[in-house]
């Protein structure tokens, strides 16, 4: 491994801070079950499952599901079928009403639409008919392409149609076809994205306890978006829907790191991974630092925010994304690792996103390789 070696006593530390959620308990804060893996030089290093889950346990992968789709994009990209720059009516001619006609495909994937909060919801949103529908009803609740506010669900779905109009192929199976079989995935026990009901028999599923514990899951909440549901994973709703291991998301982030495969143009996954398209505050005025489909670590001094996951020990050019429950997965062309952590209970703070376990996990893995 290039003169690296793999120091256990950091992959100890990692293991034992993702178990000590498992041991303090729901009631407390913890989680059922979670899976981290850590990937370098296209290899996985160590994965490992916790508590109620396997190495193996397929989950829903949360908001990094964004990035799985977006890298079905950039094939569409580097064959000349769409550019950032694009409006999205032009591929999506119902989308062009009520002050959308300016809205580019880059502002969708960039989370400045404006469209963050229109409403759509499952079970509905398994219905196309109805999704077409409510892209022409949407207004934007502020001037497109002006301020940064994150869209759970909402841009998605209309970059999931484009690669529909764009492709002639529904977007589950384009994705499958174009990206994720050609990687050696495609199935729950890797990565996927709107599998049948039967193939999620073995997903745990998640659980919501972002209002706290309750020992009587009937008394708890439902999971937003049928997520706690197999009907609703077999949907494969395309900004946090798909299923897959830790392991497996490790490893597409060491694709996206490295490109092996030569899956990708160049030019084109530098553009999605490197250039900075967006630096602005969030709605809290914490700073936003974003390339076209990920997060950009940055200045150390500057990591909170839904930045707050990547920890102080990624290098500056580390990229990723973070989900509901502290979900994480990122890459780091310094150190050459990706990792990946799953969990199947959205925790208090509300979502999960903010819980210090993110942080502190990535911390642990930067430390997986000794010089």
């Amino acid at each position: 491994m290039s003169g690296k070696s793999v120091s256990q006593s950091a992959l100890k530390a990692l293991c034992d801070r993702a178990q000590r959620d498992i041991e303090v308990g729901l009631e407390w804060g913890g989680v059922e079950g979670c899976s981290l893996a850590v990937a370098y030089s296209g290899e996985i290093l160590h994965a490992e499952g916790f508590g109620a889950a396997r190495v193996d346990t397929p989950m829903q992968i949360m908001s990094p599901t964004k990035t799985i789709l977006d890298s079905a994009l950039w094939i569409l990209m580097q064959r000349g079928l769409i550019r950032p720059e694009d409006y999205v009516g032009d591929h999506v001619p119902e989308f062009a009403t009520n002050g959308k006609q300016g809205i580019t495909l880059e502002m969708l994937q960039t989370h400045t639409a404006g469209l963050a909060w229109q409403p759509i919801d499952f079970p509905d949103w398994g219905d196309r008919a109805y999704r077409l529908q409510k892209f022409a009803d949407w207004t934007p609740a502020r001037e497109p392409g002006i301020a940064y506010e994150y869209h759970p669900a909402t841009a998605s779905w209309v970059l999931a149609e484009v690669i529909e109009r764009v492709s002639g192929v529904d977007y589950r199976k384009f994705l499958r076809r174009e990206v994720l079989e050609p990687l050696g995935m495609g199935d729950v026990h890797t990565l996927s994205l709107g599998e049948p009901v039967d193939a999620q028999a073995d997903s745990l599923l998640a659980s919501n306890y972002m209002q706290g514990y309750a020992p009587d899951p009937a008394l708890r909440p439902p999971m937003p978006g049928g997520f706690g549901t197999v009907e609703g994973l077999a949907i494969g709703m395309p900004g946090a829907g798909a299923v897959g291991t830790s392991a497996g998301l490790a490893l597409l982030y060491q694709e996206f790191l490295h490109n092996r495969s030569g899956l990708w143009d160049a030019g084109v996954l530098v553009n999605a991974r490197e250039v900075i398209r967006l630096q602005k505050p969030d709605n809290f005025g914490r700073p936003i630092l974003r390339t076209l489909s990920f997060l950009l670590a940055g200045d150390a001094k500057e990591r909170y925010g839904e930045r707050v996951f990547f920890g102080q020990q990624v290098s500056a050019r580390a990229f990723g994304h973070q989900g509901m429950g502290g979900q994480i997965a990122w890459a780091d062309p310094e150190s050459g690792l990706s990792f990946a952590y799953l969990t199947n209970s959205i925790v208090f703070p509300p979502g999960g996103c903010d819980h210090p376990r993110a942080r502190e996990l990535s911390a642990l893995a930067c430390a997986a390789l000794a010089a």
